[in-house]
């Protein structure tokens, strides 16, 4: 896939991508690779109504939004290779209660598995710190599962590293 490199380009995400991220989000699914986001979708965070999502053939899911997905579309991307989106982040706003400051979260984070390892997880982080920056958040802030070790690699070759804080679970 060399015809990808340098041929990148990342851009506001917006509604029309929504397809094309659903699309990336099952490719990653079916190739067994979303260890992370195992219990996260696309389909939860863009808030669409589940039963759309499961059609044989259909013309959009854009229609199946019924969240209001205008605060997700400020703080996230899409990366365009060959010219369809090939990978997408979505962002979003926190507030870090033990600061008391604002920070900016990766929700998630999707790169077809036939573009990775290509730079465009790279690509796609930087915009979104750009982002925050922009709106003076000066921390960022990704969960992941350790087991994770692509998405770990990724963030930690960005200059990620373990916060103070370590969460505990507790299934009930």
């Amino acid at each position: 896939m060399s015809s990808t490199e340098g041929k990148i380009e990342v851009r506001p995400m917006n509604l029309k991508d929504t397809d094309a991220i659903l699309s990336i989000d099952k490719e990653i699914r079916a190739a067994g690779k979303a260890i992370t986001y195992a219990n996260l979708t696309t389909e939860y965070v863009l808030s669409t109504d589940r039963k759309a999502s499961y059609q044989d053939n259909p013309t959009s899911y854009v229609s199946s939004i019924t969240g209001n997905v205008a605060a997700l579309l400020d703080f996230s991307f899409v990366a365009e290779a060959d010219g369809q989106v090939r990978g997408f982040i979505l962002g979003q706003l926190a507030c870090l209660r033990e600061a008391a400051t604002d920070l900016g979260v990766i929700q998630m984070i999707g790169v077809h598995p036939k573009y990775q390892r290509k730079g465009i997880g790279a690509k796609l982080v930087n915009a979104l710190a750009d982002k925050y920056r922009s709106k003076g958040i000066k921390i960022m802030r990704i969960g992941i599962d350790h087991r994770d070790k692509s998405l770990l690699s990724l963030v930690e070759d960005m200059g990620f590293g373990v916060g103070r804080l370590i969460v505990y679970a507790k299934i009930l």
